[in-house]
């Protein structure tokens, strides 16, 4: 089935797609500066906060247009060594209350991601999966794509300026470090000159075709230039999928993801398996029925 192009943004009635906003220009951006020095101004203004609790709402939708809601709480916390540890904790629908992704993201880039089931009881099943590409219960989300990329992974390549609604875009392609050529377009950032955020972000499969689309909405200032989105959505074109995260509350501060957050024991403690209660029916036997009838002095027609 071949979907249409409003498809994407159904989930979105009414919503403009880029919104503008007075801000001053970026003031450094010619025609010299390279691409890898627009994405070090990027993550200069916009880095990762180190400390960061999120309520969110999911909406799942399939090629069908059936929809999945869910209700999620994120917590993700940088140590000083670079280290990412990150916790997505589903608390709606009750069948999925508790059910977690715990990832840890070491300074090299090197990601151990664990799945909690509360019904399995207390163990954490780790994934088969540890790169950045790898999409999460159901989600067409990655780690990567919600905690940033490590710059010293990549090689940014720019290319030409373009300009979409009269908003001026920097256009910068991305290759694996090691890719000298070139020759594999891993995804395409669409940095918006006046703010340098990345509103928009084309991913790539192996025959150079776009497989997903990230777009950012909803933008809003922080903290002084620092800005963030407050809707997220992913569209995998292949599997004709998308994802829509809306985040309802954020905050900033270490005291909402102390370390603990981040380990199985807090998991259990917090998230432990509730067997559901079930009414059973209780198969009666006939003989001691009417034995209980004799002992009480029923009378028993025959």
């Amino acid at each position: 089935m071949k979907l249409k192009a409003g498809y994407y943004l159904s989930l979105l009635p009414g919503f403009l797609l880029l919104a503008s906003w007075s801000s001053p220009v970026f003031p450094i951006y010619n025609e010299e500066l390279a691409g890898d020095e627009i994405m070090r101004e990027v993550y200069k203004r916009h880095q990762q906060f180190p400390y960061i609790y999120e309520e969110q709402s999911m909406v799942l939708e399939d090629r069908s247009g059936a929809r999945d809601t869910r209700r999620a709480k994120r917590y993700s916390r940088i140590e000083e060594d670079g280290s990412v540890k990150f916790l997505l904790l589903f608390d709606y629908p009750e069948e999925v209350r508790g059910v977690a992704v715990l990832a840890e993201r070491d300074p090299e880039g090197v990601i151990k991601k664990f799945l909690y089931l509360p019904a399995l009881g207390e163990q954490l099943i780790e994934s088969s999966g540890g790169g950045n590409e790898d999409n999460f219960l159901g989600t067409d989300f990655t780690l990567e794509n919600l905690t940033g990329e490590i710059l010293e992974n990549y090689r940014y390549v720019r290319r030409e300026d373009r300009i979409f609604d009269d908003i001026d875009y920097f256009i910068v392609d991305v290759y694996a470090a090691e890719d000298m050529e070139h020759s594999e377009l891993i995804r395409r950032h669409f940095i918006r000159k006046d703010n340098l955020y990345i509103t928009l972000t084309h991913h790539f499969d192996w025959h150079g075709r776009i497989s997903r689309v990230h777009s950012r909405h909803d933008l809003m200032s922080v903290d002084g230039d620092m800005w963030r989105a407050n809707m997220l959505l992913m569209v995998d074109r292949k599997e004709q999928h998308q994802s829509l995260i809306k985040i309802s509350r954020r905050i900033f501060s270490r005291d909402y993801v102390p370390p603990e957050v981040f380990t199985a024991e807090w998991l259990y403690l917090n998230y432990p398996y509730v067997a559901p209660e079930m009414e059973t029916e209780t198969e009666i036997d006939p003989v001691a029925e009417l034995l209980q009838m004799q002992a009480g002095g029923e009378e028993v027609v025959e």
